[in-house]
């Protein structure tokens, strides 16, 4: 009997050491998943951080600009209510709060000075347009909205490389480079037309605007054509009067 106790008793440490010890890799498990799931919020967030920062010069709309602050703001709020001791998670909120408060667009010159910087501003346009594409939304936010949010980007990047290639146009047409004007201009009716928004009245606009200006700059170049081939027939006309002029009789006769 007393052996049957003994067995008993080791039969039940064994048991309860099996149920710690799928309690302790349960909590694990669990511990690992929710580390893994602030894990990716953080990546996100970061990412949404820097691409709000980088926006202050491209003249986004400020419920766009509202829109990532109060997105930056639910997901650190998610991370801090599934740890709450989270290093640094309260400091983050309160910048956040402070973003939140100064979003509204500052007056700064959204002008590029150069393409290497008006090619970054369109590199994070393209990078906000993938992010409002995406699903994995913490905020609330419905989907005509974001569409809506889609399209004003869509149509401001249109109205920059409109503006931007259209001014080296102009400046190419004044230095006489017609062929480099020309190369904008296509630039910005391929770009126009693989928008998205193609039927945008904005955009038909600036479509036949480009259309117009690329065919003055054809009969400009056609006209520079023909003044330079008039200038060189003036020139072979005045060559051959020179040469056709008789050397002066020096004979004395």
């Amino acid at each position: 009997m007393e052996e049957y106790f003994i067995f008993a008793a080791i039969g039940g440490l064994l048991l309860l050491t099996l149920f710690v010890n799928s309690v302790a890799e349960a909590y694990e498990q669990k511990q690992r998943e929710k580390r893994i799931k602030i894990l990716r919020i953080k990546q996100g967030l970061d990412e949404l951080s820097d691409l709000l920062e980088g926006l202050k010069n491209c003249n986004i709309s400020d419920n766009i600009r509202n829109f990532i602050a109060n997105e930056i703001m639910a997901r650190l709020q998610t991370i801090q209510s599934l740890d709450r001791h989270f290093r640094g998670i309260q400091v983050l909120i309160e910048e956040a709060k402070g973003t939140q408060d100064d979003v509204v667009r500052s007056n700064v010159n959204t002008d590029s000075k150069d393409e290497t910087e008006f090619k970054k501003k369109q590199i994070k346009l393209g990078r906000l347009i993938r992010i409002l594409n995406t699903h994995n939304w913490f905020s609330s936010v419905k989907s005509g909205v974001l569409n809506e949010y889609i399209n004003d980007i869509r149509l401001l990047r249109c109205e920059q490389i409109f503006q931007f290639y259209s001014d080296r146009a102009n400046a190419a047409s004044d230095k006489d480079n017609y062929l480099i004007a020309k190369e904008h201009y296509n630039y910005i009716i391929h770009a126009l037309r693989g928008s998205g928004i193609n039927t945008h009245p904005r955009i038909i606009e600036l479509l036949e605007q480009t259309e117009f200006m690329m065919e003055q700059t054809g009969n400009m170049f056609n006209n520079h054509v023909k003044k330079m081939r008039g200038e060189e027939i003036q020139d072979e006309d005045q060559q051959d009067e020179i040469e056709n002029i008789p050397a002066d009789d020096t004979s004395g006769n």
